[in-house]
């Protein structure tokens, strides 16, 4: 087993009515997307009274926000979980990328839910916080990866750098998949990360 070791942001932890509504919240997005965004359907979904979102959490941003984080934590744990299953640097980052185009990932409505939360961004400040918050966590698994990468040519990117491009990437595929699946397959997806991990590596 490896001893790699990666220092991210601590992850939120919620009560047990917070994570109900939490997961009312995601299966909303992810089975209509932005029409599920309302504090009636997530409260149907959560079978509770509407006051009671804005009593846990003050508003409906600030439990989109806490959706995000639950969202992207799970999907970047498993993936850095099953990266542990081996010592060596590259084989690492290519776990993680089968992982991050794995079945449980490449679903529709999963990315649908995504396509909320990035679209909400530019005016919603708890969940552009919670954006921020998730990807500085994934950028810092990919950069520690990264520079255990043997860069043996003198031009590459530093590891800072190569993670930011792999992360631009992955959610660039998972955009494009969303908005038309029939462009490219999973495997290509993959394809794609590798051959960039090996221009960085």
């Amino acid at each position: 087993m490896t001893t790699f070791n990666i220092k991210t942001p601590p992850r939120p932890s919620y009560s047990e009515v917070k994570t109900k509504f939490i997961l009312a919240t995601l299966d909303s997005l992810m089975d209509e997307g932005i029409d599920g965004c309302s504090v009636r359907k997530i409260s149907e979904k959560a079978g509770t009274a509407v006051g009671l979102i804005n009593y846990h959490f003050g508003t409906l941003n600030d439990l989109l926000a806490a959706t995000y984080l639950h969202l992207a934590y799970r999907l970047m744990d498993k993936a850095i979980e099953k990266s542990h299953s081996t010592n060596l640097p590259r084989q690492r980052l290519s776990v993680f990328i089968h992982e991050t185009f794995s079945d449980s990932v490449m679903q529709r409505k999963i990315l649908r839910a995504w396509v909320v939360f990035w679209g909400m961004i530019d005016r919603a400040p708890q969940i552009k916080q919670a954006h921020d918050s998730s990807n500085q966590a994934f950028r810092v698994f990919l950069e520690q990866s990264f520079s255990e990468l043997d860069q043996t040519q003198s031009v590459k990117p530093t590891p800072r750098l190569a993670a930011i491009g792999l992360t631009a990437i992955i959610d660039g595929l998972w955009l494009e998949w969303c908005l038309s699946s029939e462009i490219f397959s999973a495997d290509e997806a993959v394809k794609l990360c590798e051959q960039w991990v090996d221009a960085c590596g």
